[in-house]
């Protein structure tokens, strides 16, 4: 973002009834999360065990069938 662009919204946010500085606030998370929702970072490390798991042809883990065998320890 340019600094224009940040000194415009900075601009408008100043000139904003401080009422409704909350509602910015708010409006900004919102489209912080709809953002990160839309670009969800993988980590590297579940990248690798999916990858191992493609070149070794291993089965996707049952989580259910991981627990009953927990229970029955």
């Amino acid at each position: 973002m340019s600094s224009t662009t940040l000194n415009q919204v900075n601009s408008k946010l100043k000139k904003l009834p401080e009422t409704l500085l909350e509602d910015v606030e708010r409006y900004i998370d919102f489209l912080t999360f709809k953002y990160n929702q839309d670009t969800p970072e993988i980590p590297l490390w579940h990248k690798d065990i999916v990858s191992n798991r493609i070149k070794d042809s291993q089965e996707p883990v049952d989580a259910f069938k991981m627990i009953d065998e927990l229970e029955v320890e």
